[in-house]
């Protein structure tokens, strides 16, 4: 796979090379966010894992944390560039590369595919893209795409977010409706991956492994109204490099998970709604996770107000886990992570290509009592978090 999508990266290079001589149409585009925000307070939270608490994950996936102190642009900045060499009106190869504050300015490869249109209802992609489960997947780091000035970290929020791949879409039109279907399969490993070092340790390093995921994905429009639905299914792993414990380290044993998600959007007149749910089934290591997503706005002239709710569950269960891939009695339901976020947004729009934000947020964490336990057997909560963050938003 890996070869899979350095070839795309080739593919790109020389299609660009090829333009400047005039031989593709290449075309190009970037987006840029600038991000400040600081923890106001919180209460019930001890510092962990080389983190300062109180704190306030705001993308899980990228490792974006506001940690108590000042004011930072860290977690949630971004730049990022794209560009298409398309051959013929057939072929084009896309790629897209993206530099997170989070991830110390580093550019990392989001997308490297190639598209191959079959007609006009039948398109071939085969090379790096974003896992196609939630709403702003897609579009997940372009933050003029979106409300917010981050996603809700409870609904967008987990170890692997691309693939290596192969996907077929299908795109047509049902009486009143727009309709799309897209069929997907691939596999991703994420090494040193952020997420883990949440719960790991800042200092730890944990390789992340989903490998035969396979899924569809399926989206009907119709004039103010949009309804998506996702299925995934894959295999999980996980490598962590223990310190106590001489190298060579392997990989956790097989997990088998099956992840479901719908999601609703309301744009009539000035109202404006999201809603997204999410359920994953991880059984077989004992685990089930829910998250919940609800926001509601109004445009007025060019602001949008916006209050948003997002759930996220975790239910533990021992009697579920298959002991050839976990000890059951290692499972502690009290053990289990559970957490809300409330947030009120304000967005501008200065003009259609960009955008200021600003969001109060509280976080409010109902974990069990031993979630998080630390060396001394007690429990280390995220506890509750207040966070405020500004960002100015752009395309070009």
């Amino acid at each position: 796979m890996r070869k899979l999508v350095l070839g795309c990266v080739w593919a790109v290079s020389a299609a660009t090379a090829q333009a400047n001589d005039g031989g593709v149409e290449f075309s190009g585009s970037g987006f840029l966010t600038v991000a400040a925000g600081k923890v106001l307070g919180g209460d019930g939270a001890q510092d962990f894992n080389g983190y300062r608490a109180p704190m306030f994950v705001s993308d899980y996936g990228q490792g974006g944390i506001y940690q108590r102190g000042g004011w930072t642009l860290k977690p949630d900045s971004k730049l990022g560039l794209q560009g298409t060499a398309a051959f013929n009106p057939h072929f084009s190869v896309t790629g897209q590369a993206v530099a997170r504050g989070a991830r110390d300015g580093q550019f990392n490869l989001e997308w490297a595919y190639l598209n191959y249109v079959i007609d006009d209802r039948l398109t071939f992609q085969l090379g790096r893209k974003r896992l196609p489960l939630f709403y702003y997947s897609e579009t997940q780091d372009v933050g003029l795409a979106y409300p917010w000035v981050h996603l809700p970290p409870g609904q967008y929020g987990w170890e692997i977010v691309n693939y290596n791949g192969a996907n077929l879409l299908y795109r047509d039109q049902w009486g009143g409706w727009s309709s799309s279907m897209n069929f997907f399969a691939g596999g991703e490993t994420r090494r040193d991956n952020p997420y883990q070092k949440i719960y790991n340790g800042k200092d730890t390093r944990t390789d992340s492994r989903w490998s035969n995921i396979r899924g569809a994905d399926m989206t009907l429009a119709r004039d103010w109204v949009e309804v998506r639905a996702a299925y995934i299914q894959s295999d999980i792993q996980n490598r962590f490099e223990d310190p106590t414990i001489p190298p060579p380290y392997g990989y956790s044993p097989k997990a088998a998970q099956k992840i479901y998600a719908l999601s609703f959007s309301v744009d009539q007149r000035n109202w404006v709604v999201r809603n997204e749910y999410l359920y994953m089934d991880r059984k077989p290591m004992g685990e089930e996770d829910y998250s919940f997503l609800l926001g509601v706005g109004y445009r007025i002239g060019p602001y949008l107000p916006m209050l948003t709710y997002n759930r996220y569950r975790m239910r533990l269960s021992p009697h579920a886990a298959d002991p050839t891939v976990i000890d059951p009695a290692s499972i502690d339901p009290l053990a289990a992570e559970r957490w809300s976020t409330l947030a009120f947004s304000l967005r501008y729009d200065l003009t259609p290509t960009s955008a200021v934000k600003a969001q109060l947020e509280r976080w409010r964490d109902d974990s069990g009592s031993a979630f998080n336990a630390n060396a001394s057997g007690n429990s280390v909560p995220f506890g509750n978090a207040r966070l405020l963050s500004v960002s100015y938003d752009m395309v070009f």
